[in-house]
C-alpha cells in the first residue's frame, strides 16, 4: 500500500526507543495538544501528527510483527485510521505514547489474525478442489482398493505418507502435517501434489492397463 505521506526530517524511526515511543523528536511537546485537537475533527492536526508519527509507527509495527515491509505498512496505515477516528484527548507525550503503542499492538493482532484466517480459508478451497478430482482408484472394489492403497502407503518414504494421511483426515490439515515435518505450507502442498500424480498414474496403470 503506498504511503499518502512523507515523514517530517528529523523524526526517523531509528529516533524511537523499544521502550518510550513518546520520545520522537518534534512530538513530545505537541503531542497532546494534537490528539487533542484529532479528538475534535481536527483534520489539520491530523496530518500534522501523522507527518510527525510515522517513523515511530513505522518501528513499533516492525518490532511488534516482524513481518515484511508491505504488511508494516498496511499496518501503519491501519493505525492512523484508527488514530482519525479513535484517538482521545490525551493529557501528555507520555500518554500519547502509551495509547500508540497499544493501538499497534491491537492492529498487529487483528492484521495477523485476518491473514490466518484468509491463508485458512485459501488452503480449505484448495483441499476442496483436490477433492473434486475423480481418483483411478475409486473404480477398485472397497477390498481391492484397500489392498492396493495399503501397498501404496507402504512403499512411500515416511514424509510423503503422513503428509498424503494429512491429505484425507478430518484430524489435521496438509499445512499443519507439513509444519510438524519442518516443510513451509508451499513445500508440502507441492511434495503432497507430486506424491497424488504419483499414485493416479500407477492407480490408472493398475486398473484401466495403462503405462503408469
Amino acid at each position: 500500500m503506498a504511503r499518502i505521506a512523507q515523514p517530517v526530517a528529523g523524526t526517523g524511526a531509528a529516533d524511537v526507543g523499544s521502550s518510550d515511543a513518546s520520545s520522537a523528536p518534534g512530538v513530545e511537546l505537541d503531542a497532546a495538544t494534537l490528539s487533542r485537537r484529532i479528538a475534535a475533527g481536527d483534520e489539520a492536526a491530523f496530518v500534522t501528527f501523522y507527518e510527525a508519527w510515522f517513523p515511530a509507527t513505522l518501528a513499533l509495527a516492525r518490532a511488534a510483527c516482524r513481518r515484511d515491509e508491505a504488511f508494516c505498512l498496511d499496518l501503519v496505515q491501519d493505525v492512523m485510521l484508527t488514530v482519525a477516528r479513535k484517538m482521545p484527548a490525551l493529557r501528555d507525550a507520555a500518554a500519547v505514547g502509551a495509547w500508540m503503542r497499544s493501538t499497534v499492538l491491537r492492529a498487529a493482532t487483528d492484521r495477523i489474525r485476518k491473514a490466518s484466517r484468509e491463508q485458512r480459508r485459501a488452503e480449505r478451497i484448495a483441499e476442496a478442489r483436490d477433492d473434486a478430482v475423480v481418483e483411478p482408484w475409486e473404480a477398485m472394489a472397497a477390498g481391492e482398493r484397500r489392498s492396493w492403497l495399503e501397498a501404496q502407503l507402504a512403499e512411500l518414504p515416511p514424509t510423503d505418507r503422513e503428509l498424503l494421511v494429512a491429505r484425507f483426515s478430518p484430524a489435521i490439515t496438509v499445512t499443519a502435517a507439513g509444519a510438524l515435518l519442518g516443510l513451509e505450507p508451499d513445500a508440502a502442498h507441492g511434495r503432497l501434489r507430486r506424491v497424488l500424480e504419483r499414485l493416479r498414474r500407477r492407480a490408472a496403470a493398475f486398473w484401466q492397463g495403462q503405462d503408469p
